[in-house]
């Protein structure tokens, strides 16, 4: 039995809404630096409340936000972002995707208590992580993955955010497939 989960439209434009704002902050930093740098806060702040400081934040902040619109708007088009069947499952919830991860691999599947930005994740553990390492061709995927284990102590994350369902109810049947 396979079980495919869609993104949900509604999570996905709320997020699209929400970067966009951040941008349109960024871009109002980036554009307004020399104003926001004689306010008496940015004046407390010392090195970051100058102008140049200030430049760098709405650079920054631009940039990841376009990057998080980028990855939103790829999983808009996307026919799902979770695939579970008997063998494994194929994440593309996020920029972990390293194909079928076997089930047979899974050696740990948990909720990550901690709220990333308001968000539960689960994660998964692998006994062969250096298999998916290769199987990933795209560098900045690859980059990831790297991080979400130095962070989180797992290579792979589901992200529950942009999915219709509830963070037990996938749990549950995750943890029934692995056969933990």
């Amino acid at each position: 039995m396979e079980i495919i989960y869609r993104p949900s439209k509604k999570k996905l434009f709320h997020n699209i809404f929400i970067y966009s704002i951040l941008i349109a902050c960024g871009l109002f930093i980036l554009i307004k630096s020399d104003y926001i740098a004689t306010t008496y806060y940015a004046r407390s702040l010392g090195l970051f409340g100058t102008q140049t400081s200030l430049q760098i934040l709405g650079i920054l902040s631009i940039t990841g936000h376009c990057f998080l619109i980028i990855g939103t708007i790829n999983l808009f088009f996307q026919n799902y972002v979770l695939i579970i069947n008997e063998e494994g499952f194929i994440n593309n919830t996020n920029f972990t995707n390293a194909g079928l991860i076997l089930w047979s691999d899974v050696i740990d599947i948990g909720i990550n208590k901690k709220k990333y930005f308001s968000r539960i994740s689960i994660y998964m553990n692998k006994k062969n992580k250096k298999k998916y390492y290769s199987k990933i061709k795209n560098p900045i995927i690859k980059l990831n993955v790297i991080i979400y284990n130095k962070v989180y102590g797992a290579p792979f994350y589901i992200e529950t955010t942009h999915l219709s369902t509830s963070d037990d109810e996938l749990f549950e049947i995750l943890k029934k497939h692995a056969k933990l």
